[in-house]
């Protein structure tokens, strides 16, 4: 028997997941992101407004783990804003082990000099990225950390947000053009290097984040030389 069947449609599922949420009490900057309307699907690339962000963690496991460093950069008009760059390191009650410190070259006098509380530091997230689309390589990371804090804290079991993947872009296009999606090296380094990115010696945050920026632009570049692919499709490829 022949069966058909229907497109997932993500717009639908993501603006009620929204709205279930905004049916609860919550933070004032959250509340204020959430009801912001979606961006239309049909948006041209050239015109759709990125907050393109990296977080630094101790590790994968969002219940054993912390988040030590935030950064973001906007990108507006197919250009990276670093005039809106933002960089915070998180303060948190487990102290910075030295495999930790080595990865992401971040000290604990670091985070006893400039630390933030993360409430502080997701509020200002949720706050830079209203109304915009968030970026990021390799979203589950990023991802399952906002959710962990928004089951935590907030009381609903996620953050229903926009995000662009570079890495899932990446291995959308492998896959379009007959590659192995398993063998094939998607870290942000390697990736970069195939789009002939330069590599940063420097590893943090914000460094990633404008890494991960320049990755996205180079893609659509490679992809769609007329910039022609719409918010929509841009969405499908990161799921």
């Amino acid at each position: 028997m022949r069966r058909f069947f229907k497109k997932k449609n993500y717009w639908k599922e993501l603006a009620a997941k929204r709205t279930e949420c905004l049916t609860s009490s919550l933070p004032n900057e959250v509340s204020l992101n959430l009801s912001q309307p979606l961006l239309d699907k049909n948006t041209l690339f050239k015109a759709l407004p990125f907050l393109v962000v990296d977080f630094e963690t101790t590790g994968f496991e969002p219940a054993k783990n912390d988040i030590i460093s935030i950064g973001w950069v906007e990108i507006v008009n197919m250009q990276i804003d670093l005039g809106c760059k933002q960089h915070y390191y998180i303060r948190n009650s487990q102290d910075i082990n030295h495999e930790t410190a080595v990865i992401n070259q971040i000290v604990p006098q670091m985070i006893q000099n400039d630390g933030v509380p993360l409430e502080q530091v997701i509020n200002a997230l949720l706050n830079a990225s209203k109304g915009k689309i968030l970026v990021v390589h390799g979203k589950v990371i990023e991802k399952n950390f906002l959710d962990f804090y928004a089951q935590k804290f907030l009381g609903i079991t996620e953050l229903p947000l926009m995000w662009i993947d570079t890495m899932k872009i990446e291995e959308w296009k492998t896959a379009k053009t007959g590659g192995n999606t398993i063998s094939q090296d998607n870290r942000l380094s390697a990736v970069r290097k195939r789009y002939n990115l330069p590599q940063y010696t420097a590893h943090n945050a914000l460094v990633d984040s404008v890494a991960s920026a320049e990755l996205l632009l180079a893609q659509i570049a490679h992809m769609y030389r007329d910039r022609q692919v719409t918010l929509e499709t841009l969405y499908e490829m990161s799921q």
